[in-house]
Order: structure tokens, then sequence, then C-alpha cells
């Protein structure tokens, strides 16, 4: 379950604007860590369905994880 809070927590960078896509560049600054860092983040959230790597190779959210983002926001209050 942490492993999932901690995926949410980086997935909500991309819940500032539901239609943008970051390139590893743009998410390494987002999330204040290196490159390798943020391609690990990527791998895992990829694994779990959290986001998809569109043509252009930018990454974007997936549908299920826009529905979780919600719910977790609503959680945490």
């Amino acid at each position: 379950m942490v492993k999932v809070m901690e995926l949410l927590r980086y997935a909500e960078v991309f819940e500032e604007d539901d239609k943008a896509s970051y390139s590893i560049d743009e998410l390494s600054k987002r999330w204040n860590v290196d490159l390798d860092k943020a391609r690990g983040i990527l791998r895992k959230m990829r694994r779990e369905g959290f986001v998809r790597r569109t043509r252009c190779g930018r990454y974007k959210l997936t549908l299920s994880a826009k529905i979780l983002i919600r719910v977790y926001k609503k959680v945490k209050r």
C-alpha cells in the first residue's frame, strides 16, 4: 500500500493540467529528482498502470490513475 501512495504523490504532478504530457526532463524538474531517479519512478508508474507513453515519447496519466488521484485527494482530507 505504501508503494501505491508514493506513486499517487508523484502522479499528482500530472493532475495540474489534465491533458498535458511531460518529458522525462520536465518531470525530473517538477519532482526535484535527477534523471535516473525520474526514469525509475516512471518505470514503476508504467508497470502499475499510472502513466502511458505517447508516440512522441512523452508521458500522460491513464484514466484509471486520474480516478485514483481523485479518490486519494478525497480520502486525504
